[in-house]
């Protein structure tokens, strides 16, 4: 019973391995996986002579799927040339990305001679500009020939159909893989183009961020679907290239999770915010730790995973702010999840989209990028809205600080009408000093309506004109004005110190100095987060603590200190006086 059950076995090793293929001249296109038998090296360890003496398997498919492996899949099959003529044909494998295909056909003698295809191996120009790693194969009339097929790949998962084909069916079917994966590219880079013209001209950030995130899913792409050969032409590079799968994926991460943060404005979550920061400094970590340790990409994908589904949580929760722009990135990025799990799947050997449509990935990415920059050019939009309603305010609060300058100066020639035929010398010297304090409020909003900021003001500038006004005003007094101004302050403090500065120095200039010979020194700095305001005369002084309660300006200019600076004043009279204002 024994024996018949090893005669049995024996016959049908030799019926598995001595099944041929038979090719006829119409035979434009075979499909050889379900006709061969196959061997898996799980370990990639055996040479092509210890191949030979394993037992080969009976596949009953057209479709071969290893996943995320390091084993070998061997294929072995005999094909025979059934017509009356010599044929040339091509033995091709549907998957551009494998590191290493290696064709074994057996010669007259016995031996075998050696082919090799593969990212790792073959030059551009080598491939006749085939991505599908290709073996023309000649047949003479009646010829048999036996075949030994090797497909090896540790940058991808090992996933592939194997065809004969003919010339015509050959370039037929690349032709249209490069045509889709060509549309597919221009289309991106036309997006690239458009979002880098639009950042020249705003220089927003999230542009930015945004133009490298698609730009390295873009190069990630022409990596994984080989069209980075008509790129990069140097086989070094193609090499390296061919395994920097990971870095893309980390590097368009970071970038997404910075395009994220800006776009929807996260940054005001300080807790989102500080989430963001620490998934972008893991994928960088991931990164420098992957050179050192290998063996990296499952885990890698795992926490990729991680950040996409964080990612949308941010987006919802935007969304849910109701954020400008949240709708578009959350379609986008639904979108590109589909595209990055059908692939995930794909490479893991699970049902997905991509076995029904082989373009969904890239149809996706295009679709999220497409939405992606619809939510920046309204984002664009909105700003330029701001921007208008910004350059609109603007105007019209010149135009309000023009209208207050004028309307203080019909003040003041109102005042002289009225009083015109009632002067006389106090009267007139009063009405000089509420001149002067209209003057000095005048002056800010007319350097205001001049300027292009309208919230802080020229404060030296504005001193400087304060004080020629004040000049102009005693031009019989030989009084010479010094001033120091080495900060700036804002509008409003600049009005009530302006209105300190024309009550400090008329009192100086009339009441200090009895020759009408004199200095006055004015210091503006800033010291320990304090402005210090001081101003100084060389004349006879004054005692302050009987003055105080009589000069309606000293108790003016001590209540603005006081109420609307919210600092302090202390006064000093020896040799001058110096008056020092802290705020």
């Amino acid at each position: 019973m024994s024996i018949r059950i090893i005669i049995i076995f024996l016959l049908l090793m030799i019926s598995v391995n001595s099944a041929v293929i038979e090719l006829n001249q119409s035979d434009s296109k075979i499909s050889l996986l379900e006709q061969s038998s196959i061997y898996i090296d799980e370990n990639s360890t055996l040479t092509f002579q210890e191949i030979q003496t394993k037992p080969f398997q009976k596949y009953n498919s057209d479709y071969l799927h290893l996943g995320m492996t390091k084993a070998t899949a061997w294929i072995k099959f005999s094909l025979k040339n059934n017509s009356t003529e010599p044929i040339d044909r091509y033995i091709t494998l549907n998957n551009p990305l494998h590191d290493t295909v290696e064709l074994y056909i057996k010669q007259k003698d016995g031996r075998y001679s050696k082919q090799i295809q593969g990212m790792i191996h073959v030059e551009l120009y080598e491939k006749n500009n085939l991505l599908y790693p290709t073996f023309k194969v000649h047949f003479n009339v009646a010829e048999t020939k036996e075949f030994y097929y090797k497909a090896h790949s540790l940058s991808s998962a090992n996933f592939f159909k194997l065809f004969l084909k003919d010339t015509t069916e050959l370039y037929k079917d690349e032709f249209s893989y490069q045509l889709v994966e060509a549309l597919f590219f221009g289309a991106m880079f036309a997006l690239i183009l458009y979002n880098i013209f639009i950042f020249i001209f705003t220089r927003e950030l999230s542009y930015f961020y945004y133009i490298v995130f698609i730009s390295i899913t873009t190069i990630n792409y022409a990596s994984y679907s080989a069209m980075i050969y008509y790129i990069i032409q140097d086989q070094t590079l193609l090499n390296i290239d061919a395994y920097l799968g990971l870095y893309y994926l980390s590097i368009a991460n970071i970038f997404a999770l910075l395009f994220i943060d800006k776009i929807l404005h996260i940054e005001r979550y300080k807790y989102l915010h500080k989430i963001n920061l620490g998934l972008i400094y893991g994928s960088i970590l991931l990164m420098v730790v992957s050179i050192i340790k290998e063996d990296l990409f499952e885990l890698s994908m795992y926490y990729l995973l991680i950040c996409m589904f964080y990612i949308l949580l941010l987006i919802l929760f935007a969304f849910y702010k109701k954020t400008s722009s949240a709708k578009y990135i959350l379609a986008g990025w639904i979108v590109s999840i589909n595209g990055i799990f059908a692939l995930a799947l794909h490479q893991y050997r699970i049902f997905n989209p991509i076995n029904v449509f082989p373009y969904f990935y890239e149809t996706s990415t295009f679709l999220e990028a497409i939405l992606f920059s619809v939510a920046l050019a309204a984002k664009l939009n909105k700003t330029t809205e701001l921007e208008n309603s910004l350059k609109r305010n603007v105007l019209l609060t010149k135009e309000l600080h023009h209208r207050i300058k004028n309307n203080m100066q019909f003040i003041i020639l109102m005042y002289r009408l009225k009083l015109a035929n009632q002067t006389n010398e106090k009267i007139d010297e009063k009405l000089k000093e509420i001149e002067s304090a209209i003057q000095a409020i005048s002056k800010t909003h007319e350097i205001l309506y001049n300027q292009k900021n309208l919230d802080i003001i020229d404060t030296k500038l504005y001193f400087e004109n304060l004080v020629l006004e004040l000049q102009h005003s005693f031009t019989n007094k030989n009084i010479e004005i010094k001033m120091d101004i080495n900060t700036i302050l804002d509008t409003q403090q600049t009005i009530y110190c302006g209105i300190i500065l024309n009550e400090l120095i008329t009192n100086a200039i009339k009441y200090a100095f009895k020759e009408d010979i004199g200095i006055i020194s004015i210091t503006l700095c800033k010291k320990e987060n304090k402005h210090l305001f001081v101003i100084n005369d060389n004349g006879i002084g004054f005692n302050y603590e009987t003055k105080q309660n009589d000069s309606f300006g000293l108790v003016f200019i001590k209540a603005i200190v006081e109420s609307e600076l919210k600092g302090n004043i202390s006064f000093e009279s020896i040799n001058g006086t110096s008056i020092k204002i802290q705020f």
